[in-house]
């Protein structure tokens, strides 16, 4: 899919949303994400895997991430939404890696991550498992589909 708008219309047009994109290779995403966020006044914060060229401005900042840190927040923003472009089904701590993204999220703040068709039943299991909510998919493409959740507010901590 070329045209990631789509997925932007779960995303409110307000001005001062925290966003954030976890990716190694979806430039185009973060292309129309960026260009979303400049038009309604948001922050993009792009967490990118391997060295990028791109440059920070008023509205996407740009920082090198591993799922390693102890910690996946800067400056203790939290976010109202999360996409997650990465492959990690074939990780050991998936449990942990959602753990930590939930930590960083704004209470009801959305994740959405991109899935191998054959791997929905497991995501959705240790979504819920890790306390979000509202559990859907998106149909992407013929491999792909999109697991959105709401993180669990006014429940225990992970």
């Amino acid at each position: 899919m070329k045209n990631f708008g789509l997925l932007f219309d779960i995303i409110p047009p307000y001005p001062g949303l925290n966003i954030a994109i976890i990716e190694d290779s979806q430039d185009k995403l973060v292309e129309q994400l960026g260009a979303f966020c400049k038009k309604a006044e948001a922050s993009l914060h792009v967490k990118v895997l391997r060295d990028s060229q791109s440059q920070s401005d008023k509205h996407i900042k740009i920082k090198k991430f591993s799922f390693e840190q102890s910690k996946y927040n800067n400056f203790s923003i939290l976010y109202d939404f999360l996409f997650l472009c990465v492959d990690i089904s074939e990780r050991e701590d998936i449990e942990v890696v959602f753990k930590k993204i939930y930590r960083v999220m704004k209470n009801a703040g959305n994740i959405l991550v991109f899935v191998r068709k054959e791997q929905i039943q497991r995501y959705f299991e240790i979504l819920e498992k890790t306390n979000y909510v509202a559990i859907n998919s998106i149909d992407l493409n013929e491999n792909t589909e999109v697991v959105t959740a709401k993180k669990m507010h006014g429940w225990r901590k992970v």
